[in-house]
This record gives structure tokens, sequence and C-alpha cells, in this order.
């Protein structure tokens, strides 16, 4: 009986473990799962400035070189013509929408809402996340908000695993992929905030409606933006923002409702990064010029 009873213990002591293992456990790019145990008000304890000393896995937060976001400041900033447009792989696929403690996060299932190419090296799509105000800044100029698309190879293992395309946004129009993602929230949740870790289906989501035309964009290394701000990962900041209303903003924050208005880290320290800046209209001006000298020199 006695035997019995310890393995009773046992086996609750084991699930205990493994309940707390999943309830904090990342994603495949990284990210904590769980954002409850730090804060975006700074000064405060657990705010953005404490985060490195908070758990020891999390002290990149507070000791990394290469952390982000970062100021896209045009003194730092060069022209690279051959980056080439980024080759998008996108397609449909049921997504899932989850309240993670400080912002709302759009999940699609493992690797079937297609990819991104970057280095010649496929990066599939794992989920979307919005930050109010934007993260990045230009020139010193924080947007409106931030839209996050994160993803990662099929080994989390591979050095530089990580690929996140930062969307800017500017107060005007609404914004159709914003609006059919709250509509299908709101349908689910009839209105009310989500609880904190709770998750729901929202159906097909097509990534492909995120981005559409401007194809200048920034790219340099940095960080996760969030805890345990791991390093190594490729960023890619769309040059030309997309519109948003208030009223969107003030949705996708109040169906979080973490008594913050704002999730948006400081801006951090460049420590001498390259800055990389992609425009369509400078290759196309190279290639002009590279042409005309051919002509001169035939004629």
């Amino acid at each position: 009986m006695q035997s019995q009873s310890k393995t009773l213990v046992f086996s609750a002591l084991l699930l205990s473990l493994l309940a707390t293992s999943l309830h904090a456990a990342s994603t495949p790019s990284g990210e904590v799962e769980d954002e409850t145990g730090f804060s975006y008000i700074v000064g405060s304890e657990r705010g953005p400035e404490n985060w490195g000393y908070l758990e020891e896995e999390w002290r990149a937060c507070s000791e990394g070189r290469m952390q982000s976001p970062i100021d896209l400041a045009r003194e730092n900033v060069e022209v690279i013509p051959h980056l080439g447009d980024l080759r998008r792989n996108y397609k449909p696929s049921y997504a899932y929408v989850m309240n993670r403690g400080h912002d709302l996060r759009l999940r699609w299932d493992d690797g079937r809402a297609g990819s991104i190419e970057v280095d010649g090296r496929e990066y599939f799509l794992q989920q979307c996340h919005w930050h109010h105000p934007s993260e990045h800044a230009i020139d010193g100029k924080r947007y409106q908000l931030e839209l996050h698309m994160v993803h990662s190879t099929l080994d989390a293992e591979v050095a530089g695993n990580t690929v996140v395309v930062g969307l800017l946004y500017e107060i005007g129009e609404p914004n159709a992929f914003i609006s059919e993602v709250l509509r299908r929230v709101t349908c689910e949740t009839h209105g009310e905030e989500m609880e904190a870790g709770e998750e729901i289906e929202v159906g097909v989501i097509d990534p492909r409606e995120i981005i559409r035309g401007e194809h200048s964009y920034y790219r340099y290394m940095g960080s996760l933006t969030t805890p345990p701000c791991t390093e190594g990962v490729k960023w890619i900041v769309n040059k030309q923002p997309s519109s948003v209303t208030e009223e969107q903003i003030w949705s996708l924050r109040h169906l979080v409702d973490d008594g913050a208005w704002n999730n948006a880290r400081p801006i951090q320290s460049l420590n001498g990064r390259d800055i990389q800046l992609y425009k369509p209209d400078s290759e196309r001006s190279i290639e002009s010029m590279t042409s005309l000298r051919i002509d001169a020199a035939a004629s």
C-alpha cells in the first residue's frame, strides 16, 4: 500500500513538472508562449531594463550586443542594390489566435502557411503579432503599430534559424488584413477580451494579404524583442508603412488588456552593426547606367 502511495505521489509530481514545462514552453523561434513573467512598464520591477535579471536564460536582454529593436537611421544605412526582392511563397492555412499576456498572436499550422527565402535558405512562417507603438524607428520616428512575421527553419538547432519580417503602420485607411483577423476573433469571443493563455481557432487565414506593393526593405542582424532576447535573428523591416486606424489599434490592445497601453520594447544600441537597405529603383538605376556605358562603348 505504501509503495502504491509513493507511486501516486511520484506520478503527480511528474505531471506537475510536465504542466509547468508546457506552460513555459517556447515556440520554434525561441519566443516564450507565456509573456506574463515580464512587463513593458519602464521603471517597474519587471520592466524592460530589468528583463535580463529576471531569469538566467534571459541574460541576453541586458548583456547582448546585437539587441532589437533599433533606430534605422539614414547615417547608418548602406544601400545594397543586389539584395533583390524577397522571395515569398505564402499560402492560406488554418490559424489560431492566442492572448500571450502582452500581445495577440496569430499562429498557423507548422510549415503550412508557406515560407520566405533568405540567403538561399527557406524559413517557414510560424506566426505574427503586433506591437504598439512600433518597436523599430526610422530616423528617430516610431510609427503607430508594427507587425512581426516570425519565420524559422525546420531545424531549430541551425544557427540563425529565425527570420522576422517587420511591417510598420501609420494612421490612415482601415487595414484589410487586421479587419479580417478582428472579425474572426470577435465572432469567436463575442467581443469580449481573451483570457491570458487562451487560444482559439479562427479558420483559414491567407498571409499573402499582409504585405502588398512596396518592396524596399531594411535588413540587419538583431534579436528577439521579447525575453529571452535571443540574438542571431535576421531582421527584414519594410520601408513603406501600411495604414491602420486608431480604432483597429484599440481593438487589438483591448483583446489583450494587460493594463498597459504600450507593448513595445525601447530602442536598443546599434553597437556598430551594419544596416542594409534594398531599393528596387537603385537596382534599376545601376542597370540603366551599366547599359548606357555599354552602348557608349559600342558606339
